[in-house]
């Protein structure tokens, strides 16, 4: 493949051709001469930022790399954008949330549109920092889905409260359609709930699984079951149509309905940390380690699994694993199975309430 550093790769976004790819990779064209294609994995597109030499040791190492990153953009912008970008920690535009296009529910904050190249080099420098590469790839994956439905691709907007690198808290954001990353920072701590990742199609043309395993290994856990673990699983026959939370500022653990992870067999307890690792390993090592870890501590063998709708692949479906400090929703109910909708909440530390 043809290596493409991050400045490159944004600096052809102009052309439109910032975000569109087969297995897990974005490919270029040079609209200009519209006569030579690359591909380059994301991995190589996100390369060499100026933190790519810093080993992140602790959660204070790490939430200061995000600071730092937050601080850079931010002294990239002129007043204009500046007063777009960032907002009040204390105010209640950090609750404010959405997982649908910037049509259906505005979005304040600074999108990549109206922003220079390096501009878009800091904001997906903060974005770095702040995720693991998996997850980063799944969310520049996320993100190319824009054109498959010919949406914008850049109509994803970055904001920010309070002020970085201070001792007070503060936080950041980055979202736009099935895509919506939180995270808020006091001192060497940090939270990242709660976060949404959807994808629509589930499978492009050109063979694009932005999300593979949070679909299938529901469906492998599911049909695993034998019939009295699946009337404990079963919630309804349809499926529930969207999430139940949706986008509310705080939850609480919804009806304790479903089977009980301490109920399973071995292979069927495998796919439920499975389906767990896949989401928690989008967030960096030391998020997703402490938060495994109380899960752990609060028992898995009260984390219950239930299920609504369809057992077959690309067809309408529900699925939810609930445990004592986290929600996790997946629904694939819209355009026959083809649109997936997915959040983790956190009961105690959505949005910081922990920390605060």
């Amino acid at each position: 493949m043809t290596t493409l550093n991050r400045r490159k790769f944004l600096g052809l976004s102009t052309a439109g051709a910032v975000l569109l790819g087969t297995t897990g990779c974005i490919s270029f064209s040079d609209t200009a001469s519209n006569t030579e294609n690359s591909s380059v994995s994301l991995a190589e597109a996100i390369a060499e930022s100026p933190t790519d030499s810093q080993v992140i040791t602790d959660e204070s190492t790490l939430t200061a790399r995000i600071a730092q990153a937050a601080t850079h953009f931010l002294n990239g912008l002129d007043g204009a954008q500046l007063g777009k970008a960032t907002y009040e920690f204390s105010g209640e535009e950090r609750f404010r949330w959405h997982w649908t296009t910037p049509g259906r529910f505005p979005r304040n904050g600074l999108p990549l549109r109206e922003m220079a190249e390096e501009q878009k080099v800091r904001a997906l420098d903060l974005l770095k920092a702040s995720l693991s590469d998996v997850g980063l790839e799944k969310a520049l994956n996320i993100m190319s889905l824009q054109q498959d439905l010919g949406n914008d691709p850049e109509l994803y907007y970055v904001t920010i409260f309070g002020t970085p690198d201070s001792d007070a808290p503060w936080g950041w954001r980055w979202e736009g359609h099935h895509l919506s990353q939180h995270f808020t920072i006091a001192g060497d701590q940090l939270a990242t709930t709660p976060f949404f990742l959807g994808a629509w199609p589930t499978n492009t043309e050109a063979g694009l699984r932005a999300m593979p395993r949070e679909e299938d290994a529901g469906l492998e856990l599911v049909n695993s079951l034998g019939s009295d673990m699946l009337n404990a699983t079963i919630i309804q026959q349809d499926t529930l149509r969207q999430h139940v939370t949706q986008n509310a500022a705080r939850v609480n653990p919804i009806e304790t309905n479903g089977l009980l992870y301490g109920d399973m067999g071995n292979q069927q307890q495998k796919l439920v940390e499975e389906i767990l690792r896949t989401y928690l390993e989008t967030q960096t090592e030391h998020v997703a380690q402490p938060s495994l870890a109380r899960i752990q501590e609060a028992g898995f063998e009260q984390i219950r699994f239930a299920w609504a709708g369809s057992r077959e692949y690309q067809a309408p479906q529900y699925y939810r694993l609930q445990g004592a400090s986290f929600l996790l929703e997946f629904d694939n109910s819209r355009n026959g199975g083809t649109h997936i909708h997915s959040v983790w909440r956190d009961f105690e530390r959505d949005f910081g309430y922990h920390l605060l």
